[in-house]
């Protein structure tokens, strides 16, 4: 894997002036931050146990190449979560209360690593032990090498080059408003949870489903933390929003800026956890109503219809855009 450049290019927020770290605080309060501790405490899964699942616990004859595509495509992009919470970190640093949520959702991400690659190297093992069991089937030895070159790359050098890369570029804009970070970071944790929670829905490999459904979880507790800062954000400064829709309008996913074959992986991905036509109305639906609740109906529309969404927050030569005729008839519908 190639180590990427930086990403400077904000199609929308580009002009913005950048500003003093005393100007980087959202609302939260010391209540709010304890409240969310008191939920880590109650509903947290011990990741112990995760480590403690046998290596013949996973059916590998369930388990699909698309399977080990999305755990290492997961893998490589939660391993970047130090480089995240360090630039969280130091940009919320005059935020006392928004700086001691970050510290208990670092250790939920860093779980998040942990647990996927430990899932992959017990792949590793279950396919050592395949190749005892002689299979001349070609289609089983085709799909057993799909998934053994996902699991390599998972557990070789790419891990390495996506925290270089993460290093390099994961700085959060310096001219980003606050409102504007927790909006961006809202509809990030959104669309994973949505992922992993569907993903889980379709594999039929058990030890995957489980870890994910647990990933999914966590990350609906983090979009619900980061969805409440927005709005508080909001309300305490209403003109705020039209500098909200700017950034959102430019939103990508983080796969988008560190690993450099994202374009061949986003489709496959998508195709994995929403395989059918109704899944991906139904995900858009869904992530349509996420942000209609933070934003209003009008809001969202200019986001979906005036942004890049299709393109990952980068700048499409073709200038592709979700009609406002498209997502109303997806909305009437009712999908979700």
């Amino acid at each position: 894997m190639s180590k990427l450049k930086a990403i400077d290019n904000y199609t929308f927020t580009g002009n913005q002036p950048a500003l003093p770290a005393s100007m980087h605080k959202t609302i939260p309060s010391p209540e709010q931050v304890v409240e969310f501790f008191k939920t880590h405490e109650r509903v947290t899964w011990n990741l112990t146990e995760i480590l403690e699942i046998p290596w013949t616990d996973i059916n590998l004859d369930l388990l699909t190449p698309a399977d080990a595509y999305v755990a290492e495509s997961a893998m490589l992009v939660e391993s970047n979560s130090p480089d995240y919470v360090a630039n969280l970190l130091e940009y919320f640093k005059e935020d006392q209360d928004a700086c001691d949520f970050m510290m208990m959702w670092a250790i939920e991400e860093w779980k998040h690593y942990y647990a996927l690659r430990d899932y992959i190297t017990k792949i590793r093992i279950g396919l050592e032990a395949q190749k005892q069991n002689v299979d001349t089937r070609p289609e089983h030895a085709e799909r057993l090498a799909k998934i053994e070159a996902s699991v390599k790359r998972a557990l070789t050098e790419e891990v390495a080059d996506v925290r270089e890369s993460s290093e390099q570029n994961w700085g959060i804009p310096a001219h980003y408003t606050p409102a504007q970070v927790v909006a961006n970071t809202t509809l990030q944790e959104f669309v994973t949870a949505d992922f992993y929670r569907n993903h889980a829905r379709h594999t039929k490999e058990p030890v995957l489903a489980k870890i994910e459904m647990l990933l999914a979880k966590d990350e609906t507790r983090h979009e619900m933390f980061y969805e409440q800062r927005t709005k508080d954000c909001l309300k305490h400064d209403p003109e705020a929003m039209p500098m909200v829709i700017e950034a959102l309008k430019e939103f990508g996913m983080p796969g988008a800026y560190l690993l450099d074959d994202y374009d061949d992986r986003r489709p496959a991905m998508e195709q994995a956890a929403f395989p059918t036509l109704a899944d991906k109305k139904a995900a858009f639906v869904r992530l349509f109503a996420k942000m209609e609740r933070i934003l209003g109906r009008a809001a969202t529309m200019r986001v979906f219809t005036e942004g890049n969404y299709l393109t990952d927050g980068r700048e499409d030569p073709s200038k592709k855009k979700m009609r406002p005729e498209m997502i109303t008839r997806l909305i009437t519908r009712k999908l979700a």
